[in-house]
C-alpha cells in the first residue's frame, strides 16, 4: 500500500509484545490514507459516534478474509484497500502453515492484504502471493479474536456456545475423533442399506421382480411387432381376402370361359398348325409354360383361400397381443428392443440386491461396530464437556465478581440428543438412527441468572445488552488465558456498562492486557484510562470531503479526551476528574491477579 498518516506508538508496559502491529487503509468510506501502528497491552479506539471507530474494525475483519462489500468502497474510488502486519512468533504453527502455502515469514512477520473492487474480482495476498480469502481468514483464526455486538447474538443463540465449551475443554482431539468415527459409521451404515428406509428397500425390489418378470413373460424379441403389425392386417381382411382367392380359381380353372379352357383350345390349334410348319413349335412351347403357370396358380389360389380362417376368435387374440406389446412400451421403452434391455437392467439390479442381502449380515456386524466406536467418542467428549461444564460455570462466576456482578451466575447444560438428562442418546422405535452427529450427541445450553435466587434460563431470552457485554468479556478472559490466539479485539464491549461495573471491566481489560495484545473500542472514559495507548478518531471535512483521522493522545491531550467523554469536557471539574481518573488507572492492575484458564 502506499505510504499514509503514521501514527507511531510508545513501547508498551508488559504484556506479550505487540503482535497486530500496523494496519493500513485507503479509500474504505471515509478512512483514507490511514496508517495505525499499535503496540502491546491495551490499546483503546475512542472518538463521537459516526466518527468511524467501526470501520477500522470493519478493515481489520477485511484483511483477515471477511465478506468483501463493494459498498465499502468510498464514494467515487475504484477500489479499496487495506493490510494488516502480524508478529507471528506469538501463534503456534502459523509460521509451519506459512511455509505450506508458499508464504512463508519475513523476518517473523506476515503481512495479509485486500482487496475489493467496485467492478471485477478483488485480490488477496499473503506476503505478496496471491492467496484466498479463504486462506486470509484461516491464518487470522489464529492471530486474532474480534468480539463485536454481532457476537452477542450469534454467542446467545448459535453453536457458538458449544464451541465455547469444547475449547475450554480442550476437546479439539476429541471433536475430530467423533468427526472421523462419525464418517466411518455414516459409511458403514450407507453400504449396509442405512442410508434407505428398509421398506423403501423392500418395495423396490418387489418392484423389480414384478418388472423383470413382466417382460419374461411376454416372450418377445425385437421383430415380433413388425410381423404381428402384418397378421393383424390379414386378419381383418380374411373375407375379402377369402373372396378374391375363390374368384381368382374359378376364372383360372373351374368358371365357364375359364382361362385354362381357352388357353387349351389355343393349345390344340397351334400344336396342329406346328405339325405343319415347325416355326410355331416355340410357340407351342411358350403355351405350354403359360398353361403350366395358369395350373400353378389356380392350385396356389386354393391352397391359399383353403387356408384363410375368417375366425373373430382369431382377430381378438391378434388385437389382445398387440395391446399388450404397446403397453410393454408405454411402461418400459419406445421399442421392443429397449423394453427387452429394460427388463436385463432390471433383472441386473434384482441380483445385485439380492447379492446384498446375501452380504447384509456382514455389512450390518461392521456398522455395529462402528456404531459402537463412534458410542465411545462421543461418549468421551460427552464426559469431557460435562466436566468442562462444572468448572466453567464456577470459573465465570468468579469472573462475573470482579466484573460488578456478584450475585449472577452462569449454568452450562449438557444434554445427550435423545437421552436422558447427561445420559447418551437412545435409538429411535423401528430401527431409526441414534440421533448422533459429526459435533456428537449433545446440546450445550448456557443459563442465564443475573441475581441471587432468580432461576437460571436461556441465555439468549433473559440476558440484558449489559450482562451479556460483561459475560462475553469474562468468557473471553477465560479463553485467553488458556487460547493461543494472541490479539483480542473487542468492539463496544461496554454495551449497557456503567459506574462501578464500568471500573470493573475497565480493570479486566488491563489484566488481559498483561497476557494478550487487546484492542477496543469503547465510549467509557474509565476503560479509555486504563488503556497503554489510546487513539482517538475525529471525522472532519477536507477539500469538501468527509474523512476520517487519527491520532495517539497523551498527556493533556489524553486528558482532554477523557474529560471530553465524561461529560463533553465542559469545565475544570471535569478535566479534573478524568487527571484523577487517569491517575487510578495507570496504576494499573498487579499481575499477581492473574488466573489459569478452567
Amino acid at each position: 500500500m502506499t505510504g499514509g498518516r503514521t501514527v507511531a506508538v510508545p513501547g508498551s508496559k508488559g504484556g506479550r509484545g505487540r503482535v497486530l502491529r500496523r494496519l493500513e487503509v485507503e479509500d474504505l468510506a471515509i478512512l483514507d490514507g490511514l496508517a495505525l501502528e499499535f503496540g502491546a497491552g491495551l490499546n483503546v479506539l475512542t472518538g463521537e459516534t459516526g466518527a468511524g471507530k467501526s470501520l477500522l474494525l470493519d478493515a481489520l475483519q477485511l484483511a483477515l478474509g471477511g465478506r468483501g462489500d463493494p459498498g465499502l468502497i468510498a464514494h467515487g474510488r475504484r477500489a479499496l484497500r487495506v493490510s494488516a502486519l502480524f508478529d507471528v512468533e506469538a501463534a503456534p504453527g502459523v509460521a509451519a502453515r506459512l511455509s505450506e502455502l508458499g508464504a512463508p515469514p519475513d523476518d517473523g512477520c506476515v503481512l495479509l492484504q485486500r482487496e475489493v473492487a467496485r467492478e471485477g474480482r478483488g485480490a488477496c495476498r499473503i506476503n505478496g502471493m496471491l492467496a484466498t480469502a479463504g486462506a486470509l481468514r484461516e491464518i487470522g483464526a489464529h492471530l486474532l479474536t474480534l468480539a463485536g455486538q454481532g457476537e452477542h447474538h450469534r454467542f446467545a443463540t448459535g453453536t457458538a456456545q458449544t464451541d465455547y465449551l469444547d475449547a475450554v475443554a480442550a476437546a479439539h482431539g476429541l471433536r475430530a475423533a467423533v468427526a472421523a468415527a462419525h464418517r466411518d459409521y455414516r459409511e458403514a451404515a450407507d453400504a449396509a442399506g442405512g442410508g434407505a428406509d428398509p421398506r423403501e428397500r423392500r418395495r423396490r425390489r418387489d418392484l423389480l421382480a414384478f418388472e423383470a418378470r413382466e417382460i419374461e413373460d411376454l416372450a418377445t424379441d425385437p421383430d415380433e411387432e413388425e410381423r404381428l403389425a402384418e397378421r393383424r392386417q390379414v386378419l381383418a381382411s380374411a373375407q375379402r381376402l377369402l373372396a378374391a382367392a375363390q374368384a381368382g380359381v374359378e376364372g383360372l380353372w373351374e368358371g365357364e370361359g375359364a382361362v385354362r379352357d381357352r388357353l387349351g383350345a389355343v393349345q390344340r390349334e397351334v400344336g396342329a398348325a406346328a405339325r405343319v410348319d415347325p416355326a410355331l413349335r416355340e410357340v407351342c412351347a411358350l403355351l405350354d409354360q403359360a398353361a403350366a403357370a395358369v395350373d400353378e396358380a389356380g392350385r396356389a389360389l386354393r391352397r391359399y383361400g383353403d387356408g384363410l380362417v375368417v375366425d373373430p376368435a382369431a382377430v381378438a387374440a391378434a388385437e389382445e397381443r398387440w395391446n399388450r406389446l404397446q403397453q410393454a412400451k408405454r411402461k418400459y421403452g419406445a421399442t421392443l428392443a429397449d423394453v427387452l434391455a429394460y427388463g436385463r437392467r432390471a433383472s441386473e439390479e434384482l441380483a445385485a440386491m439380492d447379492a446384498a442381502e446375501g452380504r447384509a449380515a456382514a455389512l450390518a456386524a461392521e456398522r455395529e461396530a462402528r456404531a459402537a466406536r463412534l458410542a465411545a467418542a462421543c461418549a468421551r467428549l460427552h464426559d469431557a464437556r460435562v466436566r468442562a461444564a462444572a468448572e466453567l460455570g464456577a470459573a465465570v462466576g468468579r469472573e462475573l465478581a470482579e466484573l460488578g456482578m456478584a450475585g449472577a451466575r452462569l449454568g452450562v447444560e449438557v444434554v445427550g440428543r435423545g437421552g436422558e438428562g447427561n445420559g447418551p442418546p437412545t435409538a429411535g422405535s423401528g430401527g431409526a438412527e441414534p440421533p448422533w452427529t459429526e459435533r456428537g450427541w449433545d446440546t450445550v445450553q448456557f443459563l442465564w441468572s443475573a441475581n441471587s435466587g432468580e432461576p437460571a434460563q436461556s441465555l439468549g431470552r433473559v440476558a440484558s445488552g449489559g450482562e451479556l457485554a460483561r459475560l462475553l468479556l469474562a468468557l473471553h478472559a477465560l479463553r485467553a488465558e488458556g487460547d493461543d490466539v494472541p490479539t483480542l479485539v473487542f468492539d463496544e464491549v461496554d454495551a449497557g456498562v456503567g459506574g462501578r461495573a464500568a471500573a470493573a471491566v475497565a480493570q479486566r481489560l488491563q489484566m488481559l492486557g498483561l497476557r494478550r495484545q487487546v484492542l477496543c473500542v469503547t465510549h467509557l472514559a474509565v476503560i479509555a484510562a486504563a488503556a497503554d495507548r489510546h487513539f482517538v478518531i475525529e471525522k472532519a471535512e477536507r477539500g469538501g470531503r468527509t474523512v476520517t483521522s487519527v491520532r495517539t493522545v497523551e498527556g493533556e491531550e489524553r486528558t482532554s479526551e477523557v474529560a471530553r467523554m465524561l461529560d463533553g469536557g465542559r469545565g475544570a471539574t471535569s478535566r479534573r476528574h478524568a487527571e484523577e481518573l487517569l491517575r487510578q488507572q495507570q496504576t494499573g492492575p498487579s499481575p499477581g491477579r492473574g488466573r489459569a484458564a478452567p
